[in-house]
Formats: C-alpha cells, structure tokens, sequence
C-alpha cells in the first residue's frame, strides 16, 4: 500500500489488485481450536496473487497467541483444582516467584507453555523434580505412571458381550481426563 491507502501489485505495478478474506482455523497442542482471517490479493492485470502486506500471519499470530494464553489459564486452573500450588511448581522447578502469574497474565514464552504441557501431560514429573530428579525417584514415577495407565486402560477396554447371536459392543468413553495428583503428597 503506498501512503494514498492504494493497492499496487508488486510484480507489475498495476492498481488493478482486488482484496479477499477467508476464515481459517488451527488446532493447539492440547489445546482449542483457534480462528483466524487469511488475507488474499490478486491482480487483476498480471494475476499474480499473495499477502502483500503479511496480515495473514499478524492475524494467525495473534490468535495462535489469545488460544495460547487461554490453554496457559486452563492448565494453571485444573492444577489448582487437584491441589497443586503454582508456588510448588515455581519451587521445584527453581523457577523465580510469580514467574506462572506472569505466564498467566500473558508474558510467556513458548518454553514456558512447553513446561506446562508437559505438567499436565505428566503430572507425576512434580515429584520428579521435587526429588531434585533423582534417577530412583525418576524410574519410580515413571514405573508407577504406567502402571497406573495399563490399569486405565484396562477398564477402558472394548468389552463384547453375545445377545442372541449378534455381537454388541459397548466401549467405555475414553476421553483425556483432567490431571490427577502425583503419587505422592505435595
């Protein structure tokens, strides 16, 4: 766009440029489905076509960075449901006080959503690094994790049952659920 607010194709130089806007999607890690608008311009001379300007990315950025922020305030939430104090986990990750009401608050990076990941993913690495990640300490959560998870599955396996000649399946719902405490106390 030159200072007159007027379009002009970058390969031919022509004003002929006409503007479109799509809504498009993208899905988080873990977490929800965010909106964005993809901006188009075609010329109408040369046909060549593009995001002149790079709205499409500043849009996809700035969405990407509001669905990222909500994910931040649902993992810090479902931790504290199940007893778990952002000042433990800035304690044993070593990390400085209300560093997470920072992230919370919007100043994060993506390491720092990438630790919260796995948090929710591994709720058990809290005692892990409790335990200042010693090796025995380490092999025990994970031995126990899995443990745990053989179980779960188990229960939530596909259980057939014959109902005069037909088969029916019945499948127990086997969704994420919510974080649990870490094996131990905290």
């Amino acid at each position: 766009m030159n200072k007159h607010n007027v379009v002009i194709c970058p390969a031919c130089g022509s004003q002929r440029v006409s503007r479109s806007e799509y809504e498009n999607s993208n899905q988080l890690t873990l977490g929800s489905k965010f909106s964005f608008k993809e901006v188009l311009y075609t010329c109408n001379t040369c046909g060549e076509e593009g995001d002149f300007f790079a709205e499409t990315d500043k849009n996809y950025l700035a969405a990407q960075k509001a669905a990222q922020l909500n994910l931040i305030k649902k993992i810090l939430e479902d931790l504290h449901s199940n007893g778990i104090s952002m000042a433990l986990i800035e304690r044993v990750f070593e990390l400085p006080p209300r560093t997470l009401t920072r992230w919370k608050n919007g100043d994060f990076s993506s390491s720092a959503l990438s630790l919260l990941r796995i948090i929710f993913t591994y709720p058990w690495i809290i005692e892990v690094a409790e335990n200042k990640f010693e090796k025995n300490i380490s092999c025990s959560a994970i031995l126990t994790a899995a443990a745990q998870e053989i179980k779960d599955q188990q229960i939530n396996m596909v259980f057939y049952s014959k109902k005069s000649n037909s088969t029916s399946t019945t499948v127990v719902n086997d969704i994420h659920q919510p974080i649990k405490k870490p094996p131990t106390s905290l």
